[in-house]
């Protein structure tokens, strides 16, 4: 099997999976922050919601490494094979760190690797997004456009990730109550208020997703 054809289908199902699983998630936090339904009712679409909220993480992690393998296969990625292998040793460990804190019980280790994970995202988001805009204005790393410009897009979606985890944080302690069946109408609005304050970022995620893939196929 040719090994770009393989790359663009991985990279491909990596797309589709990560829009896919975000709208999953989008719908069922209507239903999470609905005060009409059950506390069960919420309770059972917000397992729903958590599990399917780690398809896209996991896509969002492996599509680096798969886009800079494609670029790298295809000639138009200036670096050593040594490079290109620690960046897949990178995303493994990223990959691994990503389902340790899905399925990991509460913990101080838990608590200082969520803390890491954070920063490490947003040193990514930066880097990335920083690298791409080099390579697109100064010409570095001999990188064409489309390539510098998908990297500042996932560099931001990164970054877009991380603004909807801190949008998040009221929605804990919030919808806690109401699994307890102790729920008051504060908590009610605090979940309303943090699910509803992730929407637009989640949406600029979508049209990060859809230039990124119309910039890869040449449409843009």
């Amino acid at each position: 099997m040719n090994e770009i054809l393989l790359i663009q289908f991985l990279h491909l199902i990596g797309f589709a999976y990560w829009l896919g699983g975000d709208l999953g998630v989008f719908h069922s936090s209507y239903w999470v922050a609905n005060p009409k339904h059950s506390p069960e009712v919420r309770v059972a679409a917000a397992k729903i919601l958590f599990w399917l909220d780690q398809i896209p993480r996991i896509c969002m992690t492996m599509m680096l490494p798969l886009g800079l393998q494609l670029a790298f296969s295809m000639g138009l990625l200036g670096i050593s094979t040594l490079i290109m292998t620690l960046v897949w040793l990178a995303c493994f460990a990223w990959l691994g760190m990503v389902l340790y804190l899905h399925m990991a019980a509460a913990s101080p280790a838990k608590a200082l690797l969520t803390q890491f994970d954070f920063w490490f995202r947003l040193v990514l988001s930066l880097g990335l997004i920083g690298a791409g805009l080099a390579a697109l204005v100064a010409g570095a790393f001999s990188l064409p456009y489309w390539i510098a410009l998908k990297l500042m897009i996932y560099g931001g979606l990164v970054g877009l990730g991380l603004i909807v985890r801190i949008k998040l944080k009221p929605f804990g302690p919030a919808f806690a109550n109401i699994a307890q069946g102790k729920g008051t109408e504060a908590d009610n609005a605090a979940i309303n208020a943090s699910l509803g304050g992730t929407r637009p970022f989640v949406v600029a995620i979508w049209l990060g997703l859809f230039a990124s893939a119309a910039l890869g196929i040449h449409l843009i």
